[in-house]
């Protein structure tokens, strides 16, 4: 083979190579959301899960903590089919409540410590401390989804928990979390508070789907194909339990 044939072979390769990662690049950085590494789970087991982060605030920043909300069920927004519902949670789930247990880890973060509703279950939780994590890197931060059980009775194929998270880079008073660089948003864009997403589709929140398990417990027979739910946090709970407490004392926003 002549030398200049070789050398457009070569380079050719190399150009496919080098276009190939590129594409690769960006492609992880469009789907670089903060979520739950598994986000689908069957009713009736326990699972150990991760917050992946997928990256901080910008260029030259860090993600310093993560605050993490799941809904609570008492005041939440629930749907069926798309629909609003204007039942209870227990219609569908029997045993929400104690089902999110996070875990200690020092791999990330420093800290790690639970959320507490009124009633003393774990409504979310978070993590902070330590150098961070850096824009170009991921970080996983461990949890625990207890079982949850689908009512027998219910028409429910599946109950989708959306959950609330802020990747904070930077710790300013709520006034500010909205700079550049100094948070980012996976929420909701139309609750009303200060920690909703600035965006102009509500598709930042992550999600925990609890899927039906139609051999052990099937669909009643007059439910047809069965119906979808999904279950929001209420602005007063975002408000309550978004900010990030240590010994009781708010930390964040200042």
């Amino acid at each position: 083979m002549k030398p200049e044939v070789r050398f457009r072979i070569i380079s050719t390769s190399l150009t496919f190579v080098i276009t190939v990662v590129f594409l690769s690049i960006l492609t992880a950085a469009a789907y670089a959301h903060t979520t739950l590494e598994t986000s689908t789970m069957s009713e009736g087991v326990r699972v150990l899960n991760n917050l992946q982060i997928g990256h901080a605030c910008g260029a030259g920043t860090s993600v310093l903590g993560s605050s993490v909300v799941f809904p609570d069920g008492s005041d939440s927004t629930i749907l069926v089919d798309g629909a609003p519902y204007s039942g209870k949670l227990t219609d569908f789930v029997s045993n929400w409540g104690p089902n999110i247990q996070p875990l200690v880890s020092r791999e990330v973060f420093n800290t790690v410590d639970e959320k507490n509703g009124p009633d003393g279950n774990v409504v979310g939780f978070w993590a902070g401390g330590g150098p961070g994590i850096p824009n170009h890197m991921v970080g996983y931060v461990p949890f625990r989804v207890n079982a949850t059980n689908i009512v027998p009775q219910s028409c429910a194929t599946s109950v989708r928990f959306n959950v609330n998270i802020i990747d904070v880079c930077a710790v300013t008073p709520a006034a500010r979390i909205h700079d550049a660089g100094v948070a980012e948003f996976w929420t909701h864009n139309n609750l009303g508070t200060v920690y909703d997403r600035k965006s102009d589709s509500d598709d930042g929140a992550a999600r925990l789907t609890i899927t039906r398990n139609t051999t052990s417990n099937p669909l009643p027979s007059s439910c047809g194909a069965g119906s979808t739910v999904e279950v929001r946090a209420s602005a007063a709970q975002l408000n309550r339990d978004m900010p990030i407490k240590v010994q009781g004392v708010q930390v964040w926003p200042k």
